[in-house]
């Protein structure tokens, strides 16, 4: 199983990390054919029939499996958890980016312009 890097939280984020380009706040993304998500305690277990392989989102509750129907923004999606959980956007937003660009890498979602 492997693990997508960490989320942290807003006390713990680094003012050095930079949004990954290719993801872009007015987007939504969908699971890949062949990927399932599920919710555990700990997050997020992705699982690809393609490979067989497990991907591990340790993101609790920040990240609802529903955020993968397309529907959601990114933004939508930040400000949901900051409103939610009474955090600020600084840092936090950019670490969500990470963990999305992550799994856009690994080819388990993929990103829409949502209008």
């Amino acid at each position: 199983m492997q693990q997508i890097q960490n989320l942290k939280f807003p006390s713990e984020a680094h003012s050095s990390l930079k949004a990954p380009v290719g993801v872009q706040s007015h987007m939504g993304y969908k699971l890949a054919d062949g990927v399932q998500v599920r919710e555990e305690k700990f997050g997020l277990l992705f699982y690809n029939y393609r490979g067989p392989r497990l991907y591990f989102v340790p993101s609790k509750d920040l990240i609802d499996v529903n955020f993968f129907n397309g529907r959601q923004s990114v933004s939508g999606l930040i400000a949901s958890i900051c409103a939610r959980k009474g955090w600020t956007r600084a840092g936090f937003g950019e670490r969500i980016s990470q963990v999305l660009a992550k799994l856009e890498d690994k080819g388990l979602i993929y990103g829409q312009s949502i209008c």
